[in-house]
Formats: structure tokens, C-alpha cells, sequence
């Protein structure tokens, strides 16, 4: 409770100090309130990825304004094995399977665990045979049409692939890749079609695009799809007429009225919608 008033208070030199503290119990709500504040107060998120309190919600969150090196860290630490998660949730595909599928809520917790790799079905509705081939094509120049494609053709929402397009450093392209079985030439591929510098001043090649190399070779397939499809639920399961509104105000005093995927879209896409 002491330390739910001090967060709730929200002077950063107490809550780093308190992150600190490892005999300092951080509850769920107070856990959160300091994951909104590293938003804005980037000397937190170190003393966060310490903390046994954060859970990988919290994390796939925060790692949309964390630095490259805490995003390191976010997918070595959080990013679960999909077969991990599928086990846990066993007895809860025949059930919603033999009810039609038909609840709402337990269709959209499913999402981030479910089985498929890419969205086949959208293959004969998309004007390119493939994830591959629209990948090809990107190679010669992005355009929003075009991430909304693969995004399609990836099983992730606009948003989703809008998001993960427009990322600043470039980590989230190489989950996507992963996630999804394209090759490593993939992230280059994309990293060329976004116009980005592949090579710095000394001809070595860019430090962005090398960090997305490693990140496409150090994380397993199965992780990338926990990754990907949990960043898909939360940044576009959740999201409302009501909730944009909120963002698009700056309504993070509100942040308790949301569930948790609506709260983790609200923090994630709070500059997105803005302006």
C-alpha cells in the first residue's frame, strides 16, 4: 500500500528509488502506473526490466519507446515460447471450438497463441500470390497500401503493420519477418523499401539494420509468433470509437476505466493518434 501511494504520488526520484528497492512490493496497479510514467521518464524502464513484478504485457508494451539496448533485453527476457502458451490454453481450443467459436473475449485472448503462421485465406483476395511476393514488390518503394497487405497477408491488422512499419529503429520489421518465415533477406528487403540507410558513413553496414539483422537471428520462430500476435491483440483487438477518443486527448488519467489491451493500446499508440 505504501508503495501503491508513492507511484500514485508520481515524483520519479521516489519511483526510481523505489524500482531500486528489491524489498519494495510493486502491485499490478502501481506495476502499470510506473510502465505509463517510463513513457515519459525513460530512467525508469531499466529499473522496470529488474523488477519480478513486470509481467510480458507490460513489457511488449513498454518496448515500443524503449532504447535498442532495453529492446534486447524485452525479447530475450519476455518473449515466451508459443508452444508454452498453447499448452496452458489446451483445454480451451475444444471448448470454444465446440461452442461455434462464438465468445468474443475468448476468441481475442486466443489470438496471440493460435496456430497459423500467415493468413492464407487472404492469399486469393490479395492482388500478390504471396507474403513473399508483396514482400518483393516492397523492395521497390513502401506505400500505405502496401503495408496494409502484408500486414494482411501476415494475419495482423493495419494498425499492427502500421506501427511496426513506421517503428523508428527497426526491431519490430525483423519479428515480423521471423514471426511470419520470411527469410533474413527479407529484413533488408523492407529496410530498402522504407528508404533507410543500409550503410553508415565508412561504408560498414547501418548500426539500425544491423540491429535488426541480430534481432531476426537471435529470437526463434515460436517466440516471434508470441511477439507478433500479442503486439496484433493488444494494438488492435482493443481499440474503439471511445478509446481513440481517449487517446487522441491525451485521457491517460483514465487509464483504469480500460481493460488491460485497451490500456496497452492506449500507451503504445498514444503519438500515433495525436495530431
Amino acid at each position: 500500500m505504501v508503495v501503491e501511494a508513492l507511484v500514485e504520488i508520481g515524483e520519479p526520484d521516489v519511483i526510481e528509488k523505489l524500482l531500486a528497492n528489491s524489498g519494495a512490493h510493486f502491485s499490478s496497479t502501481a506495476i502499470e502506473r510506473v510502465v505509463a510514467g517510463s513513457r515519459e521518464h525513460s530512467s525508469y524502464i531499466a529499473g522496470l526490466l529488474r523488477r519480478n513484478e513486470l509481467r510480458p504485457s507490460h513489457a511488449y508494451v513498454m518496448f515500443w519507446w524503449c532504447d535498442p539496448e532495453a529492446r534486447r533485453t524485452v525479447l530475450q527476457r519476455f518473449a515466451v515460447s508459443r508452444e508454452v502458451l498453447q499448452e496452458a490454453a489446451g483445454d480451451v481450443f475444444p471448448m470454444a471450438g465446440a461452442e461455434g467459436w462464438q465468445d468474443p473475449l475468448v476468441r481475442k485472448a486466443l489470438q496471440f497463441i493460435e496456430r497459423r503462421q500467415r493468413n492464407r485465406a487472404a492469399v486469393d483476395k490479395s492482388p500478390y500470390a504471396s507474403l513473399d511476393d508483396a514482400v518483393a514488390v516492397a523492395q521497390a518503394g513502401i506505400t500505405r497500401t502496401l503495408v496494409s497487405e502484408i500486414a494482411y497477408l501476415a494475419g495482423i491488422k493495419p494498425t499492427t503493420g502500421a506501427k511496426i512499419f513506421t517503428d523508428p529503429y527497426g526491431e519490430p520489421l525483423a519479428v515480423l519477418c521471423k514471426a511470419t518465415g520470411l527469410p533474413r533477406s527479407a529484413v533488408r528487403a523492407l529496410w530498402r523499401g522504407m528508404r533507410r540507410p543500409e550503410t553508415s558513413s565508412t561504408g560498414a553496414t547501418a548500426p539500425a539494420l544491423e540491429r535488426s539483422l541480430v534481432t531476426y537471428d537471435m529470437m526463434a520462430v515460436d517466440r516471434a509468433q508470441t511477439v507478433l500476435r500479442y503486439w496484433n491483440w493488444s494494438l488492435s483487438s482493443a481499440l474503439t470509437p471511445a478509446l481513440i477518443r481517449a487517446i487522441r486527448e491525451g485521457d491517460n488519467e483514465a487509464v483504469d476505466e480500460y481493460s488491460a489491451p485497451q490500456r496497452a493500446a492506449m500507451l503504445a499508440l498514444s503519438g500515433d493518434f495525436k495530431g
